[in-house]
């Protein structure tokens, strides 16, 4: 299968082109002069430029999109919502247009789109995202069903390794915060459902041969808080505990509103006989895979 993944020297789009590669032929789209990523062929360019895409996608002529290159700082887009609505909204619609009917996409979406809605299911109908990244992102969903027949659209809340040294996920920094034997504060009043982006990556293969078409969520059937998940990290990598304090969101000042409740419904997931795994089980599998990976710091 033809698979093109963009955002890949992102860290979700660089994983899937390492999972991906020895399965399927993998078409990589970034925006920088080497690609970072394991694939049959790569391609630098602007997602912006429909023409230049739509040339692209001509020659390549996928059998399946996952379109993963977004601005993803919740804060940076709270600052720059124009540079938000370009990378959010307009790219994903160039895809999704470029995708129409020919081509199953996979829109990367994300639990922002909730905002504050008490119910985190995908048959809630009425999203009130709070910042700016979740309103760019539930518009990029829209475009998506505007323009696509066959389409799955994915809200997660993920985790992983970047190949790129300069760009420091959460997870990670904890990690090398800890291992310096720095002292961090992580929230105890905010909880998420957050998956290993390798498991993302072998559900998202899983949702394509059930040939599902819709909106889902992947996550952790257990939710967790920042401060929880911390402590299980610290935890598999046998890092001091005792360094991570605890804190309040209420505490703290950021650009961009955030709801202390990200939790996701995953029961449409089991519904398709579908696991997600436990945060416990995606935290472990990211200690394992340290191994091989560039320290940033």
């Amino acid at each position: 299968m033809k698979v093109l993944i963009t955002g890949t020297n992102g860290m979700l789009g660089s994983n899937l082109c390492r999972l991906y590669n020895n399965e399927h032929e993998v078409y990589a789209f970034h925006r920088d002069k080497v690609s970072l990523s394991s694939c049959a062929e790569d391609y630098s360019l602007e997602l912006m430029n429909s023409n230049e895409l739509d040339a692209q996608f001509g020659q390549i002529k996928p059998d399946l999109v996952i379109h993963c290159a977004s601005l993803t700082s919740v804060d940076d887009c709270e600052k720059r919502p124009l540079q938000a609505n370009d990378a959010n909204v307009v790219v994903t619609e160039n895809i999704a247009r470029a995708c129409s009917n020919k081509t199953k996409l996979i829109y990367i979406s994300t639990d922002q789109v909730y905002g504050a809605e008490v119910d985190h299911s995908e048959v809630n109908m009425n999203l009130r995202p709070i910042n700016q990244y979740g309103k760019t992102k539930l518009q990029g969903e829209n475009k998506v069903k505007e323009l696509c027949s066959d389409y799955i659209i994915i809200r997660t809340n993920i985790f992983g390794w970047n190949v790129k040294p300069e760009r420091i996920s959460s997870a990670e920094w904890i990690y090398h915060s800890l291992n310096k034997g720095e002292e961090i504060t992580l929230f105890t009043d905010y909880t998420f459902s957050p998956v290993y982006t390798e498991y993302l990556g072998d559900i998202i293969m899983q949702l394509v041969e059930k040939d599902f078409t819709g909106v889902i969520n992947v996550g952790s059937p257990t939710p967790c808080s920042k401060y929880g998940f911390g402590m299980r990290l610290a935890g598999e990598f046998g890092l001091n505990s005792s360094l991570i304090r605890k804190g309040s969101i209420t505490d703290h000042t950021f650009s961009a509103l955030r709801f202390h409740k990200l939790d996701l419904d995953v029961r449409k997931l089991f519904g398709l006989d579908i696991t997600p795994p436990d945060y416990r089980i995606s935290v472990k599998q990211f200690a394992r895979n340290k191994e091989g990976q560039a320290d940033h710091y």
